[in-house]
């Protein structure tokens, strides 16, 4: 190649002497292109390292059924929630004269799994306390649906919405994927608070007793679902009541 010579009076150049291509634009030196090829996977190495060892932290399980939000209107910090548009209305339960009055909201894929929950929690000999809560949420036609939370790892909550409480289930529940009867044990947990003060440990543990027993009860051949799983490991704590301390609720 012939050698690239500097017109007079130009100002000498870093890329003078250097490799160029058919343009005669710079070429980067061979060290530096087998520098940055040999790099890639090192760099690739690191981030794959990095995204192991300094991973999203697990949020501790007295925490994934936060307190009620500032305003006591939801018994549990859903952060900010989108319901739908659609206008609840009162499930057949043909079979269930306890629960009649609970309403739904939702299409009719949506209902109609929220019927199985509660007619199978109908079948059930739940305890005095808990059938009662369920029968006040049908006596003030309370109404149960999907909902959207901004934290979406929450399970649930109960929304004080006016004079009829509704129970905002994750929309997660609503998947195909997930078996309709974990939502039970979610009304179960939140029809507590309406006979007991949400952000009080002792209401929380209640709460949390209920739930796992529901869980018990109704998952002996099937799989749990994650909210069962989380109830059995708080109450499984050596006190739990410290652990829900710790979390934001208040002693009693």
């Amino acid at each position: 190649m012939a050698e690239q010579t500097r017109p007079p009076g130009r100002p000498r150049s870093v890329y003078d002497g250097a490799r160029v291509e058919e343009l005669n634009e710079p070429l980067l030196p061979r060290w530096f292109v087998l520098l940055m090829v040999g790099a890639v996977p090192v760099a690739l190495g690191v981030a794959v390292w990095a995204f192991i060892v300094f991973g999203p932290e697990e949020v501790p399980v007295a925490e994934r059924r936060p307190p009620p939000d500032p305003t006591g209107q939801l018994t549990t910090d859903v952060g900010q929630y989108n319901v739908g548009e659609s206008v609840a209305v009162p499930l057949p339960l043909a079979d269930c004269q306890l629960f009649r009055g609970i309403r739904a909201a939702g299409s009719e894929a949506d209902r109609a799994r929220i019927e199985l929950a509660l007619a199978t929690l109908c079948e059930q000999r739940l305890p005095e306390d808990v059938a009662r809560r369920v029968q006040l949420l049908a006596s003030m036609q309370g109404e149960i649906r999907f909902a959207q939370f901004q934290a979406t790892g929450i399970d649930s909550t109960l929304d004080r919405f006016e004079d009829t409480p509704r129970i905002l289930l994750n929309a997660r529940f609503a998947r195909e994927d997930t078996d309709p009867l974990w939502i039970a044990p979610l009304v179960v947990h939140d029809t507590t608070y309406l006979e007991l003060s949400a952000g009080t440990v002792e209401a929380a543990l209640e709460a949390r007793q209920n739930e796992a027993d529901t869980c018990r009860a109704l998952f002996t051949q099937t799989r749990p679902s994650r909210a069962c799983q989380d109830a059995y490991e708080l109450l499984d704590f050596i006190s739990p009541a410290r652990a829900l301390e710790d979390a934001g609720f208040t002693a009693g």
